[in-house]
């Protein structure tokens, strides 16, 4: 399956550390360019950060649209290079204030 640039979806997100992964939700910040040069995305990782948002997370406004649980966190500091194949399913999709909000944060890392 083909993914697109702001979907949400489930993974295996890798530990800073390479000691393993945990099944998380994860948003697609690569364009469809990389998948097909690649067959890998680059996703940022979604938590619910249980103790509190870091400088630069982005609050997801509409969970329920994002398939996720509960309210949660995109964090732009921790983005994995993910093989296509790695990925569970498509979860949900950011709304468009929330796109703007997350594409915005990612130029300031990636001018």
């Amino acid at each position: 399956m083909t993914y697109r640039r702001c979907d949400i979806v489930a993974i295996d997100f890798p530990f800073v550390e390479n000691t393993g992964s945990k099944r998380r939700p994860g948003l697609i910040v690569s364009s469809e360019r990389l998948r097909t040069d690649y067959g890998v995305y680059w996703i940022a990782m979604i938590t619910t950060a249980p103790s509190g948002p870091l400088p630069g997370d982005i609050a997801v406004t509409n969970p329920e649209r994002a398939g996720l649980p509960r309210a949660c966190y995109i964090r732009l500091g921790r983005i994995a290079t993910v093989n296509d194949a790695l990925i569970g399913r498509k979860l949900g999709e950011l709304t468009p204030k929330d796109r703007v909000a997350a594409t915005a944060l990612l130029r300031r890392y990636l001018p």
